[in-house]
């Protein structure tokens, strides 16, 4: 039985990052007003470096939906860490975070395209919420506004305190969701987690009037 893109990333983000539980993450601490300013030009660096490969999957998506594994094999960058019929994983570091790239294929042809950023260390605990805001800022200046905007407590301690809601994602008590429904297929992005925040591109690809 073919297991799922989702089960094989799962499996790839095993050997290549270690969990980051919300008190291991430091947090910003005052510092002199050019050390502020360089933090934040440092922030902004890492959310124009998540755009570019956002942008970068999106683009090998759209110029390759319907080709072979032997096309991406030759297309995508970064280590192979499987290839199995149906199924390539790829992963590489991004801005200081882990990066997991899985792309399904049926009958040979591409179907499926999943991009997976795994927060490491970072300064700023909020840091993925930000970076989930560029995202969803790029899909909607491409696609308009989402079929599905969402922003779901699942426990609501942290709700009052806006500057520990990475936290809140971090324990599994906060995810963000949006959904688009594209000429291609089926967009959705979603920020969630489990020790440490991951935010999730998944794209599936509409065939013959249907969506895979």
């Amino acid at each position: 039985m073919r297991r799922s893109l989702s089960l094989l990333l799962g499996v790839a983000l095993l050997g290549l990052l270690l969990p980051v539980l919300p008190g291991e993450s430091s947090t910003k601490t005052p510092l002199a007003r050019a050390s502020d300013l360089s933090f934040d030009r440092e922030i902004e660096s890492r959310q124009a470096e998540i755009e570019r490969q956002v942008l970068m999957f999106l683009r090998t998506l759209h110029r390759h939906w319907g080709e072979s594994q032997e096309v991406l094999r030759k297309t995508v960058a970064g280590t192979l860490e499987r290839d199995e019929y149906g199924t390539l994983v790829y992963s590489h570091t991004l801005a200081g975070h882990g990066v997991v790239e899985g792309y399904e294929f049926e009958d040979g042809s591409l179907i499926h395209g999943l991009c997976l950023f795994v927060q490491q260390p970072a300064h700023d605990v909020n840091e993925f919420i930000e970076f989930y805001g560029t995202v969803k800022s790029i899909l909607i200046s491409a696609y308009g506004v989402p079929l599905q905007d969402l922003m779901i407590w699942e426990n609501d301690l942290y709700e009052p305190l806006p500057d520990y809601w990475g936290v809140a994602v971090q324990l599994g008590h906060l995810r963000f969701a949006a959904l688009w429904e594209t000429p291609e297929g089926t967009l959705a992005i979603e920020l969630t987690g489990h020790h440490h925040s991951r935010l999730t591109v998944d794209y599936r690809y509409r065939r013959a009037g249907r969506l895979t």
